[in-house]
């Protein structure tokens, strides 16, 4: 599989000449990235790395939702489709992209931290649905809710 770096390079070459072309490798990027760190998993320090990045998301998204709850943000309010905006984007890089992963010998805990960001995910969608984003939201397994 080709190198995630060099995809992601060419993807941002051609992105204003070819956007379906772009899409695509990036998408394999995607891939060619989820492979390395599904490798990597293997090795413990590699995989405690992955973990602090994953808590370090979590604690992002938490503090937009946290964010919104202190500014009262009133459902419908463009502050508020913001801020719910930009929490379920964190949350569904963390679950669409983690979902992705194996857990090798429970070095990672890849299933408790897929679990917890789940019903993160789900707190996250209902302020989504209250906001009143006209954009397909996916749910935590990435199908798209029909609500």
């Amino acid at each position: 599989m080709e190198d995630w770096k060099s995809l992601i390079d060419q993807a941002m070459q051609i992105e204003n000449e070819d956007v379906l072309k772009a899409h695509s490798t990036y998408t394999q990027a995607v891939r060619s990235a989820l492979v390395n760190c599904q490798h990597l998993l293997g090795d413990y320090e590699a995989a405690k790395i992955f973990e602090s990045f994953y808590g370090a998301l979590v604690a992002y998204s938490q503090t937009v939702m946290l964010r919104l709850k202190a500014e009262d943000a009133e459902h419908g309010g463009v502050d508020h489709a913001f801020r719910a905006g930009q929490a379920y984007g964190v949350s569904c890089v963390l679950n669409h992209l983690v979902d992705e992963l194996t857990d090798v010998g429970g070095i990672t805990m890849l299933q408790s931290l897929d679990d917890f960001s789940d019903t993160l995910h789900e707190e996250i969608i209902e302020e989504a649905t209250a906001s009143g984003l006209t954009v397909e939201l996916l749910d935590a397994k990435g199908e798209v809710l029909l609500d």
